[in-house]
């Protein structure tokens, strides 16, 4: 199993997502400074899952999300992982439209690194809060971060299905679903996750 991050690790992580979206939209070298800068650890250096979730204030005093992009399957280290699903999710993620200059100085940026994903069989296994959700069906595939339930207020059955319909399926497909659950270490500048 791969050690935990230290709270430092993770705000590097934080640093070097920040950094990726402002150098793609100022193309003002932020990244390169920022790699330069950011000591990589052999912890940031280790493969990992990671999410970014991008957030900015609604004018009410809460959050809305901006953009919220990653993988549930290691396959980058930690340190490219953030950068790649930082970009993703500032310019990519086809719920938003691309992230505009104006929007990076309010812009609240937060990193998720996953634990290996665990099949589940029973609903019951999950705990709302503690674990994120997988749901996987009809070829259809979507993804809670942990913290999602919690800030929602959402029962377990309200969590799988509002999963099932941002997977774009009936609210009742959960039953019928694959579901794979995670926990996730987060790092960020505040927020409330995908």
């Amino acid at each position: 199993m791969t050690e935990r991050l230290t709270r430092d690790e993770g705000a590097r992580l934080v640093a070097l997502a920040r950094a990726a979206i402002v150098h793609r939209l100022f193309e003002d070298g932020a990244l390169s400074a920022a790699r330069r800068e950011v000591t990589i650890t052999p912890a940031l250096r280790a493969v990992r899952a990671c999410f970014v979730t991008l957030e900015t204030p609604d004018g009410e005093g809460r959050l809305k999300l901006r953009g919220c992009i990653g993988s549930t399957k290691p396959r980058l280290p930690a340190h490219e992982a953030v950068v790649e699903a930082a970009i993703d999710a500032a310019f990519s993620d086809p719920r938003f439209p691309p992230l505009a200059r104006d929007e990076v100085s309010g812009l609240i940026v937060s990193i998720s690194v996953l634990t290996p994903m665990i099949p589940i069989r029973e609903p019951a296994a999950i705990v709302a809060g503690r674990d994120g959700v997988v749901l996987s069906h009809a070829g259809r595939q979507a993804l809670f971060l942990p913290e999602v339930a919690t800030n929602q207020g959402w029962t377990l059955d309200e969590l799988l299905a509002q999963l099932a319909r941002k997977a774009g399926l009936p609210a009742s497909a959960w039953r019928e679903a694959r579901l794979s659950i995670f926990q996730s270490e987060r790092f960020g500048e505040n927020g409330s996750g995908c």
